[in-house]
């Protein structure tokens, strides 16, 4: 059964069929024209019929169906039912980044002042969530947000967020195969961190267990998201945010740069970055939880660290293709230029690590230039495209398919760490960041160095440099 499908069950209990959980359906029971379903079954059906990657539609009969779907379409009787029978279309496929947006959802967060930075989003508490030992836990908190200033510490286990009890989710998760529970485990952490997010004058409940096994209940309030808002075709508005700090001092100091997605706001803070990090041994780049975003920023990141030109993957689409390589590009510092960084480069993945993010951890890693730490990624690297469909609702397609330098296909497989580091919730709660560790221990032992210390990274500063 193609893994988007049996992720569906998943999907419906926990309660998340968008991209911005929470936020209300409007329109979901309302009648729905028949003309109007049907324009819009055929109108997402022929984007697809007309952009997928391989016309021979990896050996799946297209046309059989939309025969067999559209009479479903015609009957809908509301916009939700629709959206189930798109959805099971596009399921068909067996890829990532296929789905349908609902149009408030679009909506929610694609505020019209974007520009000008008065963004009226939703709120949430700076809380990062993941699966871990079969249950919910708190990865990160954010630095100054109200989870931290509220006591919330990373390691704590969630059992309830609003008024749903997180055990019925983790059932969904369990009754998953075994080759679909780690990749499902993704899905459940993005998108109960996704239900977080709410109204900015209601306070979010949670029910959690703390570092004394002690269940608590606490209303914990709402924030402006951390960093700054940027626009993407008809995604939602999101919000960047690159940090970058140093550990240790003089000669062996270890750069750690963190970013959340691949989107232009961040390269010039990058590259500040870069700049000011270019001094030390090596250097860590943190892109767990980074979903991706505009994969051609791949070409030019790599070249902070290629002094060469190198391919580090193939983009495929029906008539064309791209070849990405490295750009190599000088660093800037106070008293001129100089080559690209060339000290070892670790980078840091896991399950919530997506798309563009796939695509460079897996090129940087296949031409020998850095080792990956952490957790196998997602395996959801097809570079996609987004329409309004009739109905208002967003068409997400893929349009191309991508290979690693190898020739080896991401896309289901994801990118391997060479070292397999997955989180404990024993660490989480002594403050410390083991995948992180390792990398900094591999750095340090790759030319000599001091021995490993205990980073504390348990709380994240999200500050824009």
């Amino acid at each position: 059964m193609p893994r988007s499908v049996s992720f569906r069950s998943l999907a419906m209990a926990v309660g998340f069929l968008g991209s911005a959980a929470l936020l209300p359906t409007q329109g979901a029971g309302q009648g729905l024209d028949s003309d109007l379903a049907v324009l819009t079954f055929d109108s997402a059906w022929s984007r697809v019929n007309a952009s997928y990657y391989d016309p021979d539609f990896r050996g799946l009969d297209w046309e059989a169906v939309r025969d067999e779907l559209r009479p479903r379409a015609a009957a809908a009787s509301s916009r939700e039912e629709l959206r189930e029978v798109l959805e099971e279309m596009l399921s068909r496929l067996g890829e990532s980044h296929f789905g349908i947006i609902s149009e408030d959802v679009a909506d929610a967060l694609d505020p019209d002042d974007v520009e000008s930075g008065e963004v009226a989003a939703p709120g949430e508490p700076g809380i990062e969530l993941r699966v871990v030992e079969k249950r919910l836990t708190v990865w990160r908190v954010r630095e100054g947000g109200p989870a931290q200033e509220a006591g919330v510490r990373p390691g704590w286990v969630v059992t309830e967020i609003g008024d749903r009890e997180v055990s019925e989710w983790l059932s969904a998760l369990d009754a998953l195969d075994e080759g679909e529970r780690a990749a499902g485990a993704m899905y459940l952490a993005r998108r109960a961190s996704a239900a977080l997010v709410g109204p900015m004058d209601e306070p979010v409940r949670l029910v959690v267990v703390d570092e004394k096994d002690r269940g608590r209940e606490m209303e914990v309030p709402r924030a402006p998201p951390a960093g700054q808002p940027v626009r993407f075709g008809n995604l939602p508005t999101m919000f960047t945010q690159l940090d970058a700090r140093r550990i240790g001092s003089g000669a062996d100091c270890i750069g750690v740069v963190t970013w959340n997605v691949w989107m232009t706001p961040i390269t010039g803070p990058l590259d500040r970055a870069v700049s000011d990090l270019a001094d030390c041994r090596g250097m860590v780049l943190d892109l767990r939880g980074n979903p991706g975003g505009v994969g051609a920023m791949v070409m030019g990141v790599s070249g902070y660290f290629m002094e060469s030109r190198e391919a580090l993957g193939v983009m495929r689409t029906r008539e064309n293709e791209l070849r990405f390589v490295s750009n190599p590009r000088r660093i800037r510092t106070p008293d001129g230029t100089r080559p690209p960084f060339d000290g070892p480069l670790a980078i840091l993945v896991d399950r919530l690590s997506a798309s563009t993010t796939e695509i460079f951890a897996a090129g940087m890693q296949g031409v020998g230039r850095a080792r990956l730490f952490g957790e196998t990624t997602a395996g959801m690297a097809l570079p996609a495209l987004m329409i309004r469909l009739p109905t208002g609702d967003v068409l997400m397609h893929a349009f191309a398919d991508f290979t690693g330098p190898d020739g080896t296909r991401i896309e289901g497989v994801g990118a391997i760490p060479d070292e397999e580091v997955p989180l404990s919730r024993e660490a989480l709660l002594a403050g410390v960041d083991a995948p992180l560790e390792a990398a900094l221990a591999w750095i340090r032992g790759s030319g000599g160095g001091s021995g490993v210390e205990q980073t504390r990274t348990g709380q994240v500063n999200t500050s824009k440099r």
